[in-house]
């Protein structure tokens, strides 16, 4: 199992460097100039003293060895539109963004696994139809036009919870309501036709046979037997929300990574966008790399072909 995680990790340090290599190559060949959008009425030789300043007047394979021996020593460069290191621009506004991640998770699971499941042990009743209704709609409305609509009304009509910028957690729960929205319906209508295919299994028959009571055959047969197709899905719908979390704090004004990548890349910030393109690179690694660990611990066939038990 641990060689399994180290080779998973390895392969994924080899992933962020192509995408680190790529994203180096292409923001410096599609058009646009920092220095000209930084000085927009400078002179050509200001321009060119700028450029050496920024650290982009040479050559890209230089600039990108010069790069790389930066990276190495930890310095992930600066930028010159926030006037701060990259790491400080990074780290003011990561633990903002991950508040909000878990606001989103939390109501994502929480919600989408209880509705999910009372849909299937309530098949074909009102109940599911009232849920899978609710689901349906969710899931096809946009995240941008649900946050006009949030703001709307629970902030300019009714004043409950402020929304816009960020002074506070609260200020987080608007938008983790809107990035939870459509996860939550996908989760739910998954969970609702896997746990109705593990209900009918024979396992699950005769667990209620030999007496086992319903709640438990439910949660620890049915639903565990879920949960394997389920890891695939989480790991897709993470990578939902953290792409849609550029579109939603961009409506919020949240200060939080979605919206400094958003501005970064409109300046043309190289090495923001740079830090944040490994960051989140690096993310995505992290948790493929634990939905992996996780269908190790959960389907024991698995474990078996890699040696365990």
């Amino acid at each position: 199992m641990i060689t399994t995680i180290v080779k998973r990790l390895l392969q994924g340090l080899i992933v962020v460097f192509a995408i680190m290599v790529i994203t180096f190559i292409m923001l410096r060949l599609i058009p646009g100039d920092p220095s000209r959008t930084l000085a927009p009425v400078a002179t050509e030789a200001q321009i060119a003293q700028l450029k050496e300043q920024m650290g982009i007047g040479e050559s890209i394979p230089i600039q990108f060895w010069k790069y790389c021996q930066n990276l190495f020593h930890g310095y992930l460069g600066y930028s010159y539109f926030q006037k701060a290191d990259v790491s400080v621009v990074i780290g003011n506004a990561l633990p903002k963004t991950v508040l909000l991640l878990f606001f989103a998770l939390i109501l994502e699971l929480i919600f989408g696994i209880v509705f999910g499941i009372l849909a299937a042990v309530k098949a074909n009743t009102w109940v599911d139809k009232v849920i899978s209704g609710f689901a349906v709609i969710f899931q096809s409305l946009p995240n941008y036009w649900i946050s006009l609509i949030m703001i709307s009304i629970v902030t300019v009509k009714l004043h409950l919870i402020p929304s816009i910028g960020y002074k506070g957690p609260i200020y987080a729960v608007l938008p983790a309501i809107v990035l939870s929205l459509q996860p939550m319906a996908v989760l739910i209508r998954n969970i609702r036709a896997s746990m109705m295919g593990s209900l009918g299994q024979s396992f699950v028959k005769a667990a209620r046979a030999r007496g086992v009571p319903w709640r438990f055959t439910l949660i620890k047969y049915a639903f565990r037997n879920s949960l394997i197709p389920m890891l695939t899905l989480f790991g897709a719908q993470l990578s939902f929300i953290v792409g849609s979390i550029v579109v939603v704090e961009y409506v919020f004004g949240f200060p939080g990574i979605g919206l400094q990548t958003l501005n970064a890349i409109l300046r043309r910030d190289y090495f923001l966008v740079q830090g944040l393109v490994v960051l989140i690179s690096g993310f995505f690694i992290i948790v493929n790399t634990a939905i992996d660990i996780g269908y190790i611990y959960l389907d024991p066939r698995i474990r078996k072909a890699l040696g365990g038990l």
